[in-house]
Protein backbone atom coordinates (compact mmCIF):
# COMPACT_ATOMS: atom_id res chain seq x y z
CA UNK A 1 0.00 0.00 0.00
CA UNK A 2 1.35 3.56 -0.89
CA UNK A 3 1.35 6.28 1.77
CA UNK A 4 0.37 9.18 0.71
CA UNK A 5 3.33 11.67 1.18
CA UNK A 6 0.97 14.83 2.46
CA UNK A 7 -0.18 12.27 5.22
CA UNK A 8 2.93 11.20 6.30
CA UNK A 9 4.04 14.90 6.67
CA UNK A 10 0.79 15.65 8.41
CA UNK A 11 1.57 13.04 10.71
CA UNK A 12 5.18 13.50 11.07
CA UNK A 13 4.34 17.36 12.03
CA UNK A 14 1.64 16.05 14.45
CA UNK A 15 3.81 13.39 16.13
CA UNK A 16 6.83 16.46 16.52
CA UNK A 17 4.37 18.36 17.77
CA UNK A 18 3.34 16.27 20.26
CA UNK A 19 6.76 15.36 21.54
CA UNK A 20 7.42 19.28 21.89
CA UNK A 21 3.79 19.51 23.92
CA UNK A 22 4.70 16.80 26.49
CA UNK A 23 8.19 17.93 27.19
CA UNK A 24 6.97 21.35 27.65
CA UNK A 25 4.85 20.67 29.89
CA UNK A 26 6.90 18.32 31.62
CA UNK A 27 9.48 21.39 31.88
CA UNK A 28 6.99 23.63 33.22
CA UNK A 29 6.12 21.48 36.15
CA UNK A 30 9.04 20.80 37.68
CA UNK A 31 9.76 24.95 37.72
CA UNK A 32 6.23 24.81 39.79
CA UNK A 33 7.34 22.55 41.67
CA UNK A 34 11.02 23.93 42.45
CA UNK A 35 8.87 27.46 43.37
CA UNK A 36 6.67 25.68 45.52
CA UNK A 37 9.85 24.04 47.54
CA UNK A 38 11.39 27.68 47.51
CA UNK A 39 8.42 29.48 49.13
CA UNK A 40 8.04 26.78 51.21
CA UNK A 41 11.81 26.99 52.48
CA UNK A 42 11.55 30.74 52.77
CA UNK A 43 8.19 29.97 54.61
CA UNK A 44 10.24 27.79 57.18
CA UNK A 45 13.03 30.50 57.02
CA UNK A 46 10.56 33.30 58.56
CA UNK A 47 9.06 30.90 60.77
CA UNK A 48 11.90 29.90 62.54
CA UNK A 49 13.38 33.75 62.46
CA UNK A 50 10.20 35.03 63.96
CA UNK A 51 10.49 32.09 66.49
CA UNK A 52 14.01 33.18 67.42
CA UNK A 53 13.38 36.98 67.33
CA UNK A 54 10.07 36.09 70.25
CA UNK A 55 12.58 33.69 71.62
CA UNK A 56 15.03 36.42 72.06
CA UNK A 57 12.74 39.20 73.14
CA UNK A 58 11.16 36.47 75.70
CA UNK A 59 14.21 36.38 77.42
CA UNK A 60 15.20 40.06 77.13
CA UNK A 61 11.58 40.73 78.91
CA UNK A 62 12.63 38.07 81.38
CA UNK A 63 16.57 39.16 81.69
CA UNK A 64 14.65 42.85 82.61
CA UNK A 65 12.11 41.41 84.81
CA UNK A 66 14.42 39.85 87.26
CA UNK A 67 16.31 43.48 87.31
CA UNK A 68 13.65 44.92 87.99
CA UNK A 69 13.46 46.22 91.86
CA UNK A 70 10.62 43.77 93.12
CA UNK A 71 8.49 46.04 95.60
CA UNK A 72 6.19 43.96 97.72
CA UNK A 73 3.18 46.53 98.90
CA UNK A 74 1.68 45.41 102.22
CA UNK A 75 -2.33 45.99 102.24
CA UNK A 76 -2.14 47.29 106.14
CA UNK A 77 0.53 50.08 105.68
CA UNK A 78 1.23 50.14 102.05
CA UNK A 79 2.55 53.63 101.40
CA UNK A 80 5.44 53.51 104.32
CA UNK A 81 6.16 50.36 102.78
CA UNK A 82 7.03 51.69 99.36
CA UNK A 83 8.65 54.78 100.73
CA UNK A 84 11.17 52.64 102.85
CA UNK A 85 11.85 50.71 100.38
CA UNK A 86 12.30 54.06 98.11
CA UNK A 87 14.35 55.64 101.09
CA UNK A 88 16.29 52.61 101.00
CA UNK A 89 16.87 52.93 97.03
CA UNK A 90 18.00 56.35 97.48
CA UNK A 91 20.39 55.53 100.19
CA UNK A 92 22.04 52.89 98.01
CA UNK A 93 22.32 55.36 95.43
CA UNK A 94 23.08 58.91 96.84
CA UNK A 95 26.37 59.34 97.61
CA UNK A 96 27.46 60.22 101.33
CA UNK A 97 28.77 64.05 101.05
CA UNK A 98 32.43 63.92 102.00
CA UNK A 99 32.33 67.78 104.22
CA UNK A 100 35.34 68.36 105.43
CA UNK A 101 37.25 64.79 105.15
CA UNK A 102 37.05 64.10 100.99
CA UNK A 103 39.69 61.45 101.85
CA UNK A 104 38.86 58.56 104.22
CA UNK A 105 42.30 57.42 106.16
CA UNK A 106 42.56 53.86 107.17
CA UNK A 107 42.61 52.90 110.73
CA UNK A 108 45.61 50.67 111.35
CA UNK A 109 44.31 49.06 114.90
CA UNK A 110 41.44 48.32 116.75
CA UNK A 111 39.52 48.93 119.69
CA UNK A 112 36.79 46.70 121.28
CA UNK A 113 34.31 46.81 124.67
CA UNK A 114 31.98 44.67 127.00
CA UNK A 115 28.55 45.09 126.05
CA UNK A 116 27.79 46.69 129.23
CA UNK A 117 30.29 49.33 128.32
CA UNK A 118 28.94 49.81 124.89
CA UNK A 119 25.24 49.95 126.76
CA UNK A 120 26.81 52.76 129.05
CA UNK A 121 28.25 54.75 125.95
CA UNK A 122 24.31 55.57 125.05
CA UNK A 123 24.11 58.26 127.44
CA UNK A 124 25.06 61.42 128.52
CA UNK A 125 24.56 62.69 132.14
CA UNK A 126 21.23 65.19 132.77
CA UNK A 127 20.19 64.56 129.19
CA UNK A 128 17.51 62.12 128.12
CA UNK A 129 19.08 61.12 124.40
CA UNK A 130 16.32 58.68 123.72
CA UNK A 131 13.42 61.52 123.65
CA UNK A 132 16.24 63.70 121.41
CA UNK A 133 14.46 67.30 122.84
CA UNK A 134 11.22 66.01 120.87
CA UNK A 135 8.22 68.01 121.70
CA UNK A 136 4.54 67.57 121.57
CA UNK A 137 3.96 70.99 119.24
CA UNK A 138 5.81 71.89 116.06
CA UNK A 139 7.42 75.68 116.32
CA UNK A 140 5.05 77.62 115.03
CA UNK A 141 5.75 79.88 111.92
CA UNK A 142 5.89 83.22 112.91
CA UNK A 143 9.54 83.08 111.78
CA UNK A 144 11.73 81.06 110.04
CA UNK A 145 14.60 80.23 113.13
CA UNK A 146 14.72 79.54 116.72
CA UNK A 147 17.36 79.77 119.13
CA UNK A 148 17.97 78.95 123.21
CA UNK A 149 16.85 81.63 125.53
CA UNK A 150 20.51 81.69 127.26
CA UNK A 151 23.54 81.90 125.89
CA UNK A 152 27.13 83.09 126.51
CA UNK A 153 29.19 85.96 125.97
CA UNK A 154 31.38 85.12 123.10
CA UNK A 155 35.40 84.13 124.61
CA UNK A 156 37.80 83.03 122.56
CA UNK A 157 39.23 80.40 124.78
CA UNK A 158 36.03 78.90 123.68
CA UNK A 159 34.84 77.08 120.93
CA UNK A 160 31.57 79.20 120.66
CA UNK A 161 28.66 77.26 119.33
CA UNK A 162 25.01 78.41 118.20
CA UNK A 163 21.81 76.75 117.92
CA UNK A 164 19.14 77.24 115.15
CA UNK A 165 16.13 75.44 114.83
CA UNK A 166 13.42 76.21 111.40
CA UNK A 167 10.04 76.34 112.54
CA UNK A 168 7.66 73.21 111.90
CA UNK A 169 10.04 71.08 113.89
CA UNK A 170 8.71 69.50 116.69
CA UNK A 171 11.98 70.34 118.80
CA UNK A 172 12.71 72.25 121.97
CA UNK A 173 15.87 74.47 120.85
CA UNK A 174 16.43 75.04 124.90
CA UNK A 175 16.75 71.65 125.59
CA UNK A 176 18.86 70.53 122.34
CA UNK A 177 21.09 73.74 123.37
CA UNK A 178 21.90 71.02 126.86
CA UNK A 179 22.39 68.10 124.93
CA UNK A 180 24.83 69.65 122.69
CA UNK A 181 27.46 71.07 125.30
CA UNK A 182 26.65 67.83 127.01
CA UNK A 183 27.65 65.87 124.60
CA UNK A 184 30.53 67.87 123.36
CA UNK A 185 32.00 69.09 127.15
CA UNK A 186 31.71 65.32 128.35
CA UNK A 187 34.71 64.01 129.38
CA UNK A 188 34.22 61.27 126.43
CA UNK A 189 34.00 64.39 123.54
CA UNK A 190 36.18 66.45 121.81
CA UNK A 191 36.87 69.13 124.60
CA UNK A 192 39.10 66.71 126.09
CA UNK A 193 40.61 65.87 122.73
CA UNK A 194 41.32 69.64 122.15
CA UNK A 195 41.70 70.92 125.04
CA UNK A 196 39.02 73.49 124.69
CA UNK A 197 35.57 73.44 125.97
CA UNK A 198 32.50 74.74 124.04
CA UNK A 199 29.66 77.32 125.08
CA UNK A 200 26.47 78.53 123.53
CA UNK A 201 27.19 81.99 121.99
CA UNK A 202 24.31 83.89 119.78
CA UNK A 203 23.95 82.39 116.42
CA UNK A 204 25.60 85.42 115.02
CA UNK A 205 28.36 85.38 116.87
CA UNK A 206 28.90 81.90 116.77
CA UNK A 207 32.10 79.62 115.23
CA UNK A 208 29.92 77.43 114.28
CA UNK A 209 26.24 77.32 114.28
CA UNK A 210 24.48 73.55 114.77
CA UNK A 211 21.41 73.66 112.58
CA UNK A 212 18.24 71.36 113.45
CA UNK A 213 16.30 71.98 109.91
CA UNK A 214 13.94 69.97 106.98
CA UNK A 215 15.50 67.72 104.30
CA UNK A 216 14.48 70.21 101.91
CA UNK A 217 16.38 72.92 103.56
CA UNK A 218 19.28 70.49 104.99
CA UNK A 219 19.81 70.03 101.01
CA UNK A 220 19.72 73.95 100.41
CA UNK A 221 22.15 74.45 103.15
CA UNK A 222 24.40 71.67 102.47
CA UNK A 223 24.64 72.53 98.80
CA UNK A 224 27.34 71.60 96.80
CA UNK A 225 27.09 68.68 99.08
CA UNK A 226 24.93 66.11 97.64
CA UNK A 227 22.73 65.16 100.93
CA UNK A 228 19.52 64.12 98.80
CA UNK A 229 17.37 64.71 101.51
CA UNK A 230 18.21 62.01 104.05
CA UNK A 231 22.13 62.88 104.96
CA UNK A 232 23.17 65.65 107.13
CA UNK A 233 26.59 67.66 106.90
CA UNK A 234 28.98 70.25 107.81
CA UNK A 235 29.14 73.07 105.27
CA UNK A 236 31.65 75.73 106.30
CA UNK A 237 29.88 77.53 109.90
CA UNK A 238 27.21 75.31 109.11
CA UNK A 239 26.40 71.58 110.73
CA UNK A 240 23.55 70.49 109.62
CA UNK A 241 21.04 67.99 111.13
CA UNK A 242 18.61 66.34 109.12
CA UNK A 243 15.37 66.09 111.01
CA UNK A 244 14.59 62.72 108.63
CA UNK A 245 17.82 61.10 110.33
CA UNK A 246 17.57 62.56 114.17
CA UNK A 247 13.87 60.88 114.18
CA UNK A 248 14.83 57.54 111.94
CA UNK A 249 18.46 57.21 112.46
CA UNK A 250 20.74 54.60 110.11
CA UNK A 251 20.27 51.22 109.13
CA UNK A 252 22.90 49.40 111.05
CA UNK A 253 22.03 51.79 114.47
CA UNK A 254 18.39 49.85 114.59
CA UNK A 255 16.27 51.42 116.99
CA UNK A 256 19.27 52.52 119.02
CA UNK A 257 18.40 56.45 118.49
CA UNK A 258 20.66 57.15 121.43
CA UNK A 259 23.66 56.02 120.09
CA UNK A 260 22.87 57.36 116.50
CA UNK A 261 22.18 61.08 118.11
CA UNK A 262 25.46 61.04 120.08
CA UNK A 263 27.38 59.72 116.68
CA UNK A 264 25.39 62.20 114.58
CA UNK A 265 26.56 65.66 116.65
CA UNK A 266 30.53 64.38 117.45
CA UNK A 267 30.73 63.36 113.47
CA UNK A 268 29.92 66.77 112.42
CA UNK A 269 31.11 68.64 114.66
CA UNK A 270 34.45 66.49 113.64
CA UNK A 271 34.70 67.56 110.43
CA UNK A 272 34.62 71.40 112.24
CA UNK A 273 37.66 70.34 114.50
CA UNK A 274 39.61 69.27 111.02
CA UNK A 275 39.22 64.99 111.38
CA UNK A 276 38.71 63.34 107.66
CA UNK A 277 36.75 60.37 107.90
CA UNK A 278 37.84 57.01 108.54
CA UNK A 279 37.07 53.37 107.97
CA UNK A 280 36.32 50.27 109.52
CA UNK A 281 39.44 48.44 111.16
CA UNK A 282 38.45 45.57 111.68
CA UNK A 283 35.16 43.31 112.26
CA UNK A 284 33.02 43.56 115.99
CA UNK A 285 35.61 46.79 116.76
CA UNK A 286 33.91 49.71 117.36
CA UNK A 287 33.42 51.71 114.64
CA UNK A 288 35.48 54.85 114.38
CA UNK A 289 33.24 58.27 114.77
CA UNK A 290 34.50 59.84 111.86
CA UNK A 291 33.61 56.90 109.53
CA UNK A 292 30.32 57.57 107.27
CA UNK A 293 28.16 55.26 109.80
CA UNK A 294 25.32 56.97 108.40
CA UNK A 295 25.80 55.00 105.20
CA UNK A 296 27.17 51.79 106.88
CA UNK A 297 29.44 50.49 109.55
CA UNK A 298 30.90 47.49 107.48
CA UNK A 299 30.96 45.08 110.40
CA UNK A 300 31.95 47.81 113.14
CA UNK A 301 29.89 48.01 116.44
CA UNK A 302 27.99 51.84 116.08
CA UNK A 303 29.87 53.88 118.41
CA UNK A 304 29.11 57.88 119.22
CA UNK A 305 32.27 58.93 120.50
CA UNK A 306 35.93 60.11 119.01
CA UNK A 307 37.74 57.28 120.89
CA UNK A 308 39.79 56.65 117.73
CA UNK A 309 40.82 59.98 117.78
CA UNK A 310 41.49 60.34 120.75
CA UNK A 311 44.24 58.04 120.38
CA UNK A 312 45.37 58.87 117.16
CA UNK A 313 46.17 62.58 118.84
CA UNK A 314 48.25 60.71 121.95
CA UNK A 315 50.53 58.83 119.39
CA UNK A 316 51.69 62.09 116.72
CA UNK A 317 52.19 63.97 119.87
CA UNK A 318 54.45 61.23 121.25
Amino acid sequence: MKINPVVSLISTLLISFGIIFLGTSNFQFQYDKLITQNVLFENQVSIQNDSQDNESTSKIQEIETINEPNIEVSSEYPENEVNQKIEKDREEESILPESDGTEIKVTSFSIYKTNEEIINSKSVPNVDMSQGCLVENPLNDDRLWYFPDDFSEYKKSFYNIGIKVESGLNLDPNCLSNMVIGILNDPRGWSTIENQSFQIVNSENADLNIVFAKPETVDELCYPLQTNGIYSCRNEKNVVINMFRWLSGAQDFGTDLSTYRIYLINHEVGHYLGWGHSDCPSDKALAPVMMQQSKSTNGCVPNGWPIYERIKLLYSSS
